[in-house]
């Protein structure tokens, strides 16, 4: 292995958050943007030729060691033991609106659950998963919501162009729901099966033990999340539509802070 790629090799095993190439050009001013490119496909081609048990994966605009989709389950059993927990299947209904419906109000994310969505969206910002992204023109110019680059790792997908399809992340957000009511009744051993290779756990990933359910009311807020302050909600009495939650927000109808597409990272 060529000296370059050991040194990539290194940087991205001490990274914990994918790299992107202009942070590892930093990193070694002398290399390169041809012995750089020329280091991330051996090393990507190394991982597959040997069969590691990691693979080289493009996530969030960066480059990260990751464990394959196929040994999920024994890394999910070496983790069970830990105390995490994972976004309600609440919180995972706003993210999914948000996701698709980018950027979008707090008042258009309750006209398409039916329900309350404070508390979630309180939990989404600390977390980091989504990130305000400036007012809406409508009365009163509520902040806008966006998805950031930490959604983009922590559900595995290098673009929010790569979201799967509307289908298949209700099904996440199914799944993810009953394997919190699993801990939730003491069945701890509960693992995750091959199946759940794509979303969450994506590339082999277990869950992010930083991830918790939504809290309930008297948390105290951030000026910038003020307007989320609300008691905890139920989840919506059903899975939000289909169609409600691809349709696309009104683009005219926003000003966006910072001159940033919707979806880019905070």
């Amino acid at each position: 292995m060529a000296e370059i790629a050991r040194i990539v090799e290194a940087l991205l095993f001490a990274a914990d958050a994918p790299l992107t190439r202009a942070q590892i050009a930093e990193a070694i001013p002398e290399a390169t943007v041809e012995e750089l490119e020329g280091a991330l496909g051996e090393l990507a081609r190394f991982y597959d030729d040997s069969g590691r048990g990691f693979c080289l994966a493009a996530v969030g605009g960066g480059h990260q060691l990751l464990t394959r989709p196929a040994l999920s389950p024994w890394v999910e059993r070496l983790l069970v033991g830990r105390r995490r927990q994972r976004l309600s299947r609440a919180g995972l209904e706003v993210l999914a609106v948000i996701a698709y419906r980018q950027p979008v109000t707090r008042g258009e994310i309750e006209t398409v659950r039916g329900v309350d969505c404070g508390a979630s969206l309180r939990t989404l910002l600390e977390r980091k998963l989504i990130a305000v992204r400036g007012r809406a023109r409508a009365a009163g110019h509520p902040l806008l919501y966006a998805t950031t680059d930490r959604f983009l790792e922590h559900f595995g997908i290098a673009d929010i162009s790569e979201l799967p399809k509307l289908e298949e992340f209700a099904a996440l957000v199914d799944r993810e729901a009953a394997r919190a009511e699993v801990r939730e009744a003491g069945q701890g051993e509960a693992t995750a099966g091959p199946a759940d290779a794509q979303g969450e756990a994506a590339q082999g990933r277990a869950a992010a033990p930083e991830l918790a359910e939504d809290e309930g009311p008297g948390e105290p807020l951030g000026a910038a999340e003020a307007d989320a302050d609300a008691p905890a909600e139920p989840a919506a009495p059903g899975s939000a539509d289909a169609a409600a939650l691809a349709e696309p927000a009104d683009a005219g109808a926003f000003v966006r802070s910072g001159g940033g597409p919707a979806g880019a990272g905070s």
